[in-house]
Parts: C-alpha cells; structure tokens; sequence
C-alpha cells in the first residue's frame, strides 16, 4: 500500500498499519489516534454456516473499533470476503456498532469487486467480495 501511495504521489497523506486487526484498533484508540478515513478489509470470519454467530460477533466488533477512529466528517470503509455473510449482515454489523458507539453514520457507497472478479449469475458464491464506504458525522 505505502509504494502505491508514493506512485500516486499521497504518500504524505496515507498511514498504514499491519497488525491483528482488533489489536491495533485498541492501540490506536488508547493512542488516541483519529482518522480521516479507516478500511477495515479483515480475512473471512465466516467460512462455514457453523461459524455464522462468532463471525457476525467478529464484524460488528471491528467495525464499532474502526467507528472510535474516525474524525467526524471522516469515513469507514468496511469490506467482507465471507460469502455466508450477506451484504445484509454488513450493514447490520455498521448501523449496530454506530449504535453503541453513539456515532451517526451514512452509506454513501456500495462497493463490489472489479471487472477482473466477475460475478457469474448462476453462481452466487461468486459475489462473495462486498463493501461499504460510510461517512461518520458524530
């Protein structure tokens, strides 16, 4: 991401981390860090039905982290790679953590995969990438 940042010449702009997501969310909480844009794209939390309720826990947990890191005015881009977890669920996991967090969000994009990962009609499965761009406002 950093060398991609420099290509684009935002390298000034742009702060990565790579960590256990839950982690590093906590740590820059306790740092008090704020942002004005937080991606949260973590490795399927749902890969089998047996693992729906932990996985559902596992999204709204991190995006109510990721929601404590975002300026108002800022934004939380959520991304799931789980295909038994539905758009649906991503955006319960968003407006639950807002919720709690006492955050109001908007969704201001629906986000998808490229024309490089198409999605073939008799094969939902194949849908399985899915995102949110929501702007924070408090």
């Amino acid at each position: 991401m950093n060398r991609n940042a420099e290509q684009n010449e935002v390298a000034g702009l742009v702060n990565t981390r790579q960590g256990d997501a839950f982690e590093t969310l906590v740590a820059l909480h306790a740092a008090d860090e704020r942002f004005g844009m937080v991606i949260i794209d973590p490795p399927a939390f749902v890969k089998r039905r047996k693992d729906a309720d932990k996985g559902v826990q596992a999204y709204r947990r991190l995006a109510a982290l990721a929601l404590r890191l975002v300026e108002p005015g800022g934004y939380l881009a959520s991304f799931s790679c789980s295909y038994l977890f539905a758009r649906d669920g991503l955006v319960e996991a968003l407006a639950r953590a807002a919720m709690a967090g006492h955050r109001r969000t908007s969704i201001v994009a629906e986000l998808h995969a490229g024309a490089d990962h198409p999605v073939h009609p008799a094969m939902p499965e194949t849908g399985y990438l899915k995102g949110l761009l929501a702007r924070v406002e408090a």
